[in-house]
């Protein structure tokens, strides 16, 4: 079927006299996870993963993603008709300007990439006069005949309980911002960041309970949503207030475009549509995103909660799996009991992203989906990988809940404890650290890889990313990683999730969520220090731990945790 939609699209392309189009993965709001009306990749090609982009061009295509989804691309697209590649090893101007003809004309969806994104690549492309046309409609639009329609959940209210803070002071905030950035008003398109500021949610997108729309907020507070009005019910309105007002979508390019002052836009998140339509602008981060990092008194409490209610399925599943070992397993029915067991008490909302479950092999492919075509028995002997997480909203506990367990399927051998304990170091060695304020995220994501890089162990992924309070489960601001430049401060919550993969064998991933605390000390530069509160409650698999190669410190931690696990669950 994709060859088909492959060969129906290329003459599309001709039609509108077009060389080449760029499918990313994505909608026309920055984020992880999209609507089933945007997959449109996965649609075209085949590949369902979460970060991708394909370049069609008359005689050839490519898939490009990163080192997650490097073995699940190439099982999934079809080799006669497309090539898979890095792209953190060939760029798409790159790979353009050594597969494309001078001086053609590479179609693009306007609202799926960032202003940066385009501007950044125009540049590039300058070198063979390839040109970067915006094409609208989407021409896949056209050609995909049972296209799910775009989400109408309605809006819901996220109580200030659990937000520790009034939409209007939060807006309060933001204002400040736009005062001291001398701009008039700033442009939201992220729709994590309005949900936050209105301290709404919704269930437009799955896995991230937020509602599809864009805001405009103006100095004096006043806040322009642009949303489906049929969306917003009373009660939303009057939790709301009159400072909000709701616009269709319809409107959106009507009142953008007649401002006439100084607009904010986040350029590296805000489509490149927007930039045309705006006229004049400044550059500047989205204020929000900041903000929203760092988790106040009252959310932490709440995610805390989450972690209590999620840490209690885990144990349940954690003891079901261990007793039903030889029981006609296989990946999918783990993934589904673990779901069956944080249903059942009440306090769940969706899972906060597709579980992985990976038995042997496929536990090597880092974000692996088990599929009907994929699903393997869970038999003999091997390693089991299951990273999963939940979003929990109740009169307890909001949160977003991310872990990872790596489990032993039959008799572990010296090799398998040994893989497998260095991992847990190196997951312990951030757990304790204590550092100066002032650290950032590639610094902390170095303590534990080079516990690896002394056996001449990597993983090809950062260490650890941002979560949201009921929100997304990869939130930005702040990483733990290679590229995470950004200090830690404060309420921040992010995953610890050093892992270990050998292609074609085995994926181990030990993988909690850490809350980054003040300690109340000082260093001997008088900086403060602060260090990692971990909020996930599960056990790991004793039967993998080399006992003897953990050291006094490690022991103690290790000590602590289970009884933090015993304390706060019903053992």
């Amino acid at each position: 079927m994709t060859k088909k939609n492959l060969e129906n699209l290329r003459h599309k392309l001709h039609q509108k006299h077009l060389n080449g189009f760029l499918v990313p993965r994505a909608d026309a709001w920055p984020g992880e996870f999209v609507s089933k009306h945007s997959e449109r990749l996965k649609w075209l090609s085949g590949f369902s993963g979460s970060a991708g982009i394909g370049v069609v061009l008359i005689d050839k295509a490519i898939v490009l993603t990163d080192g997650r989804y490097t073995l699940q691309v190439k099982a999934q697209v079809d080799p006669k008709d497309w090539i898979s590649g890095d792209i953190t090893k060939v760029s798409v101007p790159e790979w353009l300007l050594e597969h494309s003809e001078k001086s053609k004309n590479i179609g693009f969806d306007p609202f799926l990439h960032s202003v940066h994104e385009i501007e950044k690549w125009k540049k590039e492309l300058e070198k063979k006069d390839i040109i970067l046309a915006p094409i609208t409609p989407n021409p896949i639009d056209d050609l995909w005949i049972d296209q799910p329609t775009m989400p109408q959940d309605p809006v819901t209210i996220f109580p200030e309980k659990f937000a520790g803070e009034s939409s209007k002071d939060k807006i309060k905030r933001v204002t400040d911002v736009l005062k001291k950035e001398k701009v008039e008003q700033f442009f939201f398109t992220m729709p994590d960041s309005i949900a936050w500021l209105l301290n709404v949610r919704g269930n437009d997108v799955e896995y991230t309970p937020v509602p599809l729309s864009y805001g405009l907020l103006r100095q004096d507070g006043t806040f322009e949503w642009f949303i489906d009005p049929s969306k917003v019910s009373e009660d939303v309105k009057n939790h709301i207030g009159k400072n909000v007002k709701i616009r269709s979508l319809n409107e959106l390019e009507r009142v953008l475009s007649g401002l006439n002052s100084s607009t904010g836009l986040d350029e590296r998140r805000a489509a490149f549509y927007f930039s045309e339509i705006l006229g004049i602008r400044k550059n500047l981060d989205d204020p929000c995103i900041h903000m929203k990092a760092c988790k106040n008194k009252t959310e932490q409490d709440a995610i805390r909660n989450a972690h209590i209610h999620d840490g209690q399925a885990l144990l349940e599943f954690h003891r079901w799996l261990k007793d039903h070992q030889g029981d006609n397993l296989d990946e999918i029915k783990v993934e589904k009991k673990l779901e069956e067991f944080r249903r059942k008490n009440g306090k769940f909302f969706s899972p906060s992203f597709d579980t992985i479950s990976g038995f042997a092999d496929n536990g090597a492919i880092i974000h692996y989906r088990a599929s009907k075509q994929t699903n393997k028995k869970i038999s003999g002997k091997g390693l089991l990988l299951i990273d999963s997480g939940a979003q929990y909203l109740a009169e307890d506990c909001a949160g977003t809940t991310d872990v990872t367990r790596t489990y032993i399927i039959g008799k572990a051998e010296n090799e398998d404890r040994f893989y497998y304990t260095i991992v847990l170091k190196a997951h312990i060695a951030v757990a304790k650290a204590r550092f100066p304020y002032g650290t950032n995220g590639t610094q902390i994501d170095a303590m534990a890889r080079s516990i690896l890089w002394q056996e001449g162990l990597d993983f090809a992924h950062g260490l650890g990313h941002g979560v949201g309070c009921f929100l997304n489960v990869h939130e930005e601001a702040s990483h733990l990683s290679p590229r995470g430049k950004e200090k830690l401060e404060a309420g921040m919550l992010l995953s610890n999730e050093p892992g270990l993969y050998i292609e074609g064998q085995f994926g181990i991933r030990i993988e909690n969520l850490l809350l980054v605390q003040k300690t109340g000390e000082t260093d001997i530069l008088g900086r403060e220090i602060l260090c990692f509160e971990t909020v996930t409650l599960a056990p790991y698999d004793n039967d993998l731990i080399d006992f003897n190669l953990l050291n006094g410190d490690e022991m103690g931690w290790l000590k602590n945790y289970y009884q933090k696990i015993e304390d706060n669950l019903k053992i």
